[in-house]
């Protein structure tokens, strides 16, 4: 024989069980209380968001989280910059005058083009149709020449 045998027997209707014939999002705030307390008394136990509250425990807590964080978050945006920086000198390094800029990687797997600020519109669109990994220009550095109107291998200096 079983409890819910004994209790059916003697017409008592189980406080929990009558609580739980509706969905929980159609019971008000006191009958869900009521329902909370009705399982805590049956060693079931509810964790709830007291701990945000503010205790010294949790205030420590938080504020040890809030230090390693923003460290942390220094570290990153450090790294992120000089990474940025190194990617900025890699592509686009200024070659001594302040009007002339290579653009390319140093690995040798494609061309590195030069451009001045007198580069005519010529130039820039002739860029459309360079491939830079061609194996005759690959590794080197690439100079407008006005004269034969292409992009050539050109001096390092």
């Amino acid at each position: 024989m079983t409890d819910e045998q004994t209790d059916a027997e003697s017409g008592t209707v189980d406080p929990l069980a009558a609580r739980l014939d509706r969905p929980l999002t159609e019971l008000t705030v006191d009958e869900l209380t009521a329902l909370k307390d009705e399982f805590e008394k049956r060693g079931v136990r509810f964790h709830s968001w007291r701990f945000l509250s503010l205790t010294p425990e949790n205030l420590a807590l938080a504020t040890a989280a809030a230090i390693y964080a923003k460290t942390f978050l220094e570290t990153l945006a450090k790294r992120h910059a000089d990474a940025l920086e190194d990617l900025v000198e890699t592509r686009i390094r200024r070659k001594g005058k302040p009007d002339e800029y290579r653009i390319g990687v140093d690995d040798g797997s494609a061309a590195t083009i030069t451009i001045t600020e007198d580069t005519p519109d010529e130039a820039r669109l002739a860029l459309l149709d360079l491939d830079v990994t061609a194996d005759a220009v690959r590794g080197k550095v690439l100079r407008w020449d006005g004269s034969a109107s292409a992009w050539r291998p050109g001096d390092e200096g």
